[in-house]
């Protein structure tokens, strides 16, 4: 049968409302299996794009058909081939952006992606079950299974600012990744008092407004002729919120007042960046101007209730893109300023640039400035030149009616005023006034950031170099000139994506490897890439333009220190006015334990997962329990690891059903030693000890290495045991001579080397003669006992201990008989170990 396969990434973009072209794939039923095995590759791209967007605060801002699959691009640039290799190509696929009918090789099919316009479009998101695609039929009015069957079950659907990606793994079990794109990739907020830096917990919104008095024809400002009875609400001072990630975007979310009833405000609410623009939608700092005005069914006559419930003012939550994302913390207060306005309700001191008084403040040039005025005195005003030819000198131009002017390079270092007009609350114009505006003296790039820094914390601390290309190298020698008064400050102002708070900063830059005045300035590097010529001082312009470089660098890392990825920002700020700011990213993360150690391969077990630690043989009881854990790793070469940093952690192991310590460690000498509970009553190893532990690079708690949990097989130094004869010199059958009243002898070792004869004990490479005056790791003669066994041994046989070797009595007199000599030795672990050697039997 002849099946129709529909591309994985056919409704990928159906919510953005355009029309798209994808792709469908036919006829590979045989190519199924295939296909599966390519999809492994894809488990690794999976978990980048999640590290992106759970760490990094990366969103999705494209999905796009390609050969064999689909195409994700995200934020930071990168981009992601989600494909099966084998996929052939198929029929196109349009979706139209009118009334989204889906064609499919330009026949349309009836079945519809959307209908209607706004929230009902994203009730008609079609969706895979079973494998098949299951479509909006606009006559029925519900979702049906059509006959088109998703390709490989790999879909991919975005919705509610959400892209969902439906891919089987390697075995085929379907994994589930949902990723944000551009209007979702929100994960909290926070208000901010701009003038503090602190978080605002109970942000109020304060709508001024009065009623026109009279008709104002002739006023002709931003918000045109006014009328009698007609309600003027006043220009609000914006609330001013971070958002995290610092790159999602708020141009086009959409924001609402809601209360804890449900109750939506009647507001509308606008999002602008705050300041920095680097799009011309994102902001660069993460910081939104919220402006808040009233919707159209708020008239004169309601504005004084409108937001109150039955007893006091609604608290309202912020909810952005369908998600409440603070408490009910917020009021909108509306307060009717009619009976204070007068002709001189508004001044020179209530016109401000960024929250701050004009006087004591400069303004940046060649750019667009905005000046606000006091929203509680004045219902509207605008900007008219003082001197015309003056503001011709300078470069600048009002921005028509409007309090906003534009500058060229012309106005850097120059004073200009302008004329204030204003209309009050009543709808009466009021007195003129004028200001005086201040604008810098130096060409500076507001926020220049830098590539950013990938940093490992390491025992052989190395500095951090932050490449500030040609940030200050570039610099025009008037802008050198006036960066170079100023001294620059640096400070951590994000941690993994998490602004960080005024009241925060010194617990933040604790956390970095280095203190913040630790930092020099490079001209160039070495060959190696350590830093090689130093300008020692960047106070003078020429200096400053020599600049590549800022190396953080100290002979220790800061008490606090803690992985995380950090962004740097050095300031110069004259006064209250910022000239520039370097923007500088630096992740800092500490090495694997198989950065720092590797594994002595001869006395771990094949696939080096169990440690047989063969404990120190020693008179000493205490010594004999333990091992030194230097002979089961080494540091790897370069690394600097420090065995002194190294805390191993042995697991209890439940004896008894009870948990019991049966191991410990000591940082100090390296030693891992066997307590009394992990032997049993007969001297045996209960089992292997489970092990792990941390490393701390630089002995600092926060830069922690985790060990990799292990076994350990503790072993006596007898492990390995053996019992020797020697005939001649050589190791030779053991036969043993008895005479007729059931008494032998097995004679222990001696004689020259190469002449030995006799019985001899070795063990870890130790060697010792058999008999009552052995001594080996410790043990005595009276941890040996010794054993003769067989089937022609009386059972009141005995072998002991004597000064010749091993004197044996009670034995059969016969001929020719085998036995088994079994020696058990207890070492001062209390670890016991049995060694047996083949015997004969014969008559003198």
């Amino acid at each position: 049968m002849n099946k129709k396969f529909l591309s994985a990434i056919l409704f990928g973009a159906l919510m953005v409302s355009s029309t798209g072209t994808f792709v469908s794939c036919k006829d590979y039923d045989d190519d199924i299996d295939e296909i599966n095995k390519e999809l492994t590759d894809l488990k690794s791209k999976l978990s980048d794009l999640e590290s992106k967007v759970n760490a990094g605060g990366a969103y999705v801002t494209k999905i796009e058909s390609v050969d064999g699959g689909f195409k994700v691009s995200v934020s930071d640039g990168t981009s992601y081939n989600l494909t099966v290799a084998s996929a052939a190509a198929g029929s196109k696929v349009v979706i139209d952006d009118k009334t989204g009918e889906i064609s499919i090789d330009d026949k349309a099919t009836g079945w519809f992606a959307t209908t209607g316009e706004g929230e009902e479009a994203v009730d008609m998101t079609p969706y895979v079950k079973d494998g098949y695609w299951y479509l909006y039929d606009k006559t029925a009015k519900e979702f049906v299974k059509s006959e088109y069957k998703a390709a490989g079950n790999a879909y991919a659907v975005v919705a509610n600012g959400i892209c969902t990606l439906n891919i089987p793994d390697a075995d085929g079990k379907m994994q589930t990744i949902q990723l944000p794109t551009t209007s979702a990739a929100i994960t909290g907020v926070q208000f901010i008092d701009v003038t503090s830096g602190a978080v605002e917990t109970d942000p109020e919104y304060a709508l001024n407004y009065g009623v026109a008095t009279k008709d104002n024809a002739k006023w002709d400002g931003p918000k045109g002729a006014i009328t009698k009875d007609q309600l003027l609400v006043g220009t609000i001072e914006p609330l001013t919120l971070q958002v995290y990630p610092s790159s999602a975007d708020l141009s086009n979310a959409d924001i609402k007042l809601v209360g804890s009833d449900g109750t939506v405000a009647p507001v509308k609410v606008t999002a602008t960046p705050f300041e920095g623009v680097i799009t011309k939608a994102a902001s660069a700092n993460g910081l939104w101007n919220l402006n808040i005005r009233p919707d159209e069914t708020v008239t004169d006559k309601t504005i004084a209730d409108a937001f109150k419930a039955e007893t006091d003012n609604y608290a309202y939550a912020l909810q952005i893109n369908g998600n409440i994302l603070t408490g009910y913390a917020s009021e909108v207060t509306p307060a009717d300023k009619a009976s204070s306005a007068t002709a001189t309700s508004l001044t020179d001191t209530d016109v401000k640039y960024n929250a701050k008084v004009l006087s004591g403040n400069k303004v940046p040039f060649g750019k667009t400035v905005t000046l606000e005025f006091d929203g509680t005195k004045a219902y509207d005003a605008y900007l008219t030149p003082k001197s015309a030819s003056e503001l011709e000198l300078a470069g600048v131009t009002i921005d028509g009616k409007t309090m906003s002017f534009t500058s060229t390079e012309k106005a850097a270092g120059k004073t200009v005023q302008f004329t204030v007009n204003f209309v009050n609350f009543k709808g009466e114009t009021g007195t003129t006034f004028d200001i005086t505006v201040n604008f810098e003296g130096a060409t500076v790039d507001p926020e220049a950031p830098v590539a950013a820094v990938k940093y490992t914390a390491t025992d052989g601390v190395k500095p951090i170099i932050i490449d500030l290309g040609t940030t200050f190298t570039s610099l025009s020698a008037q802008t050198a000139t006036a960066l170079a008064a100023v001294t620059p400050t640096w400070n951590v102002i994000s941690i993994d994506g998490k602004a960080v708070a005024t009241t925060d900063q010194s617990t933040a830059n604790g956390k970095f490897a280095f203190a913040m005045d630790q930092v020099k300035y490079y001209s160039d590097l070495k060959a190696d890439g350590t830093p090689k010529t130093e300008v020692t001082s960047i106070n003078t312009a020429d200096n400053l333009k020599k600049v590549k470089y800022a190396v953080f660098a100290h002979s220790d890392y800061q008490a606090t220190a803690a992985p995380g990825a950090y962004v740097l920002n050095m300031t110069f700020v004259d006064g209250e006015n910022e000239l520039k700011k370097v923007v500088a990213p630096v992740t800092i993360s500490v090495p694997t334990f198989t950065d720092l150690f590797t594994k002595v391969t001869s006395v771990w077990n094949a696939d080096k997962t169990v440690l047989n630690a063969l404990l120190v043989g020693s008179s000493d009881a205490t010594a004999a329990k333990q091992y030194v854990m230097t002979n089961a790793f080494k540091a790897v070469e370069n690394s600097g690891a420090d065995w002194d940093n190294l805390t191993l952690t042995p697991k209890q192991m439940s004896i008894s059903g009870t948990p019991t310590k049966v191991a410990t460690y000591t940082v100090s000498g390296s030693i891992l030693a066997m307590a009394d509970a992990l032997l049993d009553a007969n001297g045996a190893v209960r089992g292997n000890v489970t092990v792990d532990g941390t490393y701390l690079v630089g002995n600092k708690a926060g830069l922690k290495v985790e060990v990799p949990a292990f076994a350990v097989n503790f072993m006596s130094p007898f492990n390995d045991a053996v019992l020797n004869f020697y005939k001649g010199g050589k190791v030779a059958d053991l036969n043993v001579a008895i005479a007729s009243d059931g008494t032998g002898t097995i004679a222990k070792v001696d004689g020259a080397a190469g002449k030995e004869a006799g019985l001899q004990l070795v063990a870890s490479s130790e060697k010792v003669a058999v008999s009552n005056a052995m001594e080996l790791f410790g043990a005595t003669d009276d941890k040996f006992t010794f054993v003769v066994k067989g089937e022609g041994v009386p059972a009141g046989a005995t072998a002991k201990l004597s000064d010749g070797g091993i004197a044996l009595t009670g034995m059969t007199y016969a001929p020719n008989y085998s036995a088994t000599l079994e020696m058990t030795v207890t070492a001062l672990n209390g670890i016991k170990t049995t060694i047996t050697l083949p015997m004969t039997i014969n008559k003198p």
